[in-house]
């Protein structure tokens, strides 16, 4: 989960953004997602209950999002199971690639973590991922120019565990950049709170760290903004990014943007964090901005 309060708060209008105009293959696509299987998706992840790192449960939810990728048809080749350790802790990161029909060999990822704590975490991250998840669903086969990678991470909320991992001990193994990163597209806690009026979502800047990706971080970040406004019914605000799984990735220079709920939820890390007590319909309108955005940033055919 990310910071307990936000300092600098900037909006933008749509006409002050990169000139990026509407698609509607990219719109005909978001049109298909559907909100009973973000309703679904939210109920099973609810289920497995409390999805601490090391945990029985957090080990059936990873299976049970691997069996979700099985489902929409990717292949076992294209599943990846990342093990990790931290003292007592062993836990696994889920890694799907989609290979790019230009850009074979340059990434964009989108990911978000599955662990939680004191609660089932519906809001914070069963909400990002689900959206992942119909994401990955709904592009498996349109061929996009840059290759995406859809992880689901687990141990954020022990300290960015399984991100950190990743990145230091597979991206950087070795202390070697072992592929390319085109951007990093995060969503964590998108669930809002039921009883909310929510028409409005965060994307995340990078405004400190390593600030030589600044400046790409803040373009991307614009790009998300205009993507949210044309493919989904949500305005966009920037908010500085910080204290979540993308963190990890810009420590090391890569260039990062992301989701999280503008009208903050006080339920996440509770055992009140449910389906309940989450705002279906914003998931919903979040899930369309993504699908629109990830098309934009991996260059889907149009």
């Amino acid at each position: 989960m990310k910071k307990i309060s936000t300092i600098l708060l900037f909006s933008f209008s749509t006409l002050n953004l990169t000139a990026q105009s509407f698609i509607q293959a990219y719109q005909d696509r978001v049109n298909l997602l559907k909100k009973e299987d973000i309703i679904s998706n939210l109920k099973e992840f609810e289920k497995l209950g409390v999805k601490t790192t090391g945990s029985v449960e957090n080990d059936n939810a990873l299976k049970w999002i691997k069996d979700k990728y099985l489902s929409f048809g990717y292949s076992e080749d294209q599943i990846e199971e990342d093990p990790f350790s931290i003292g007592r802790l062993k836990s696994k990161n889920l890694i799907i690639t989609k290979k790019g029909t230009v850009y074979p060999d340059k990434y964009v990822i989108i990911c978000g973590h599955f662990d939680s704590i004191n609660g089932p975490g519906v809001n914070d991250n069963g909400s990002g991922t689900s959206i992942i998840l119909e994401t990955a669903k709904i592009l498996k086969d349109i061929p996009t120019e840059y290759s995406i990678k859809f992880i689901h991470f687990s141990g954020e909320e022990q300290g960015l565990l399984g991100s950190r991992h990743y990145v230091n001990d597979v991206v950087y193994k070795d202390k070697t950049r072992q592929f390319d990163i085109k951007m990093v597209f995060n969503l964590d806690q998108v669930g809002g709170k039921k009883g909310m009026f929510h028409d409005t979502v965060f994307c995340d800047e990078d405004q400190g760290g390593t600030s030589k990706n600044n400046a790409a971080s803040t373009q991307v970040t614009k790009e998300l903004m205009t993507c949210t406004t044309l493919y989904s019914p949500l305005q966009a605000k920037i908010d500085p990014a910080e204290h979540s799984d993308y963190i990890s990735f810009e420590k090391k220079g890569e260039v990062i943007t992301g989701f999280f709920e503008y009208l903050r939820s006080d339920l996440p890390h509770t055992e009140d964090d449910t389906f309940a007590n989450t705002d279906t319909q914003y998931i919903f309108n979040i899930g369309k901005a993504t699908i629109g955005a990830l098309q934009h940033f991996a260059v889907a055919n149009k």
